[in-house]
């Protein structure tokens, strides 16, 4: 192989670990933000949720003051019935204290119930708060252990570069500036393998004469296609 060719398939083999390590950084926000659903649902359920207990107490607070009502009115009731004369009228305030305690037990069972419901609802809150403190804590590993990926890359990067720098101070100035422009227009990808008759960058065939050339030849080629560097390897290079 052209040994100038051996040095653009090194080069590449770099800037494809290179290109692969900014990906996976570049890809960590959005990583982070995939994982931040479950901890808005949990966020909007636990607010819906506090909404409901703070009505509920709000009712509470209101049936109470009503059945305070109802009581200071059945106390006056019964503070007038010993004013009363005659038996008509005994009856008819008889009926309305009858009328005012059966509010007052029906507003007494209605507190009841939102005092079981302010319960479940408590329980409900204190579920969803749970919930909530979990994904914290799930996105917080994850942020660490993102973290450690984002180190861990720049650590690679930073190792690669060197090598990469090393390795364009042997290329011709040319042919690494050819090869900046390709890598540029085709996806980070300059350098492949030209196999069974075919570019294994954009899968077009190759002319027999031309994969002939490529085996043979210790010429640059370049895929008649994409415009690649093709570059060959022989079966016992490969065991």
């Amino acid at each position: 192989m052209n040994e100038q060719l051996k040095l653009l398939t090194a080069l590449q083999k770099i800037d494809s670990i290179i290109l692969s390590a900014r990906l996976r950084m570049d890809a960590i926000p959005s990583a982070i933000a995939s994982h931040e659903g479950p901890l808005k649902n949990a966020e909007s359920a636990c607010e819906n949720v506090r909404q409901n207990h703070a009505d509920l107490e709000k009712k509470k607070r209101d049936k109470e003051i009503e059945i305070e009502d109802i009581k200071e009115k059945i106390n006056k009731l019964k503070q007038r019935t010993s004013g009363i004369k005659n038996n008509k009228e005994y009856q008819a305030h008889t009926k309305e204290i009858e009328k005012a305690e059966k509010e007052l037990k029906r507003n007494e069972d209605e507190l009841l119930s939102v005092m079981d419901s302010i319960e479940g609802a408590s329980k409900a809150l204190e579920i969803e708060r749970g919930r909530i403190t979990a994904e914290k804590s799930k996105i917080e590993t994850i942020k660490k252990d993102l973290e450690k990926e984002v180190v861990k890359g720049a650590e690679e990067i930073k190792k690669f570069k060197g090598e990469r720098k090393k390795l364009v101070e042997k290329i011709d100035g040319d042919l690494y500036g050819e090869y900046m422009t390709i890598l540029k227009t085709s996806r980070g990808v300059a350098v492949v393998e030209a196999k069974d008759e075919a570019c294994h960058g954009c899968d077009m065939h190759i002319p027999p004469q031309l994969f002939v050339e490529i085996k043979s030849s210790d010429e640059i080629i370049h895929c008649p296609q994409c415009r690649r560097f093709l570059y060959y390897v022989k079966p016992e290079e490969t065991k």
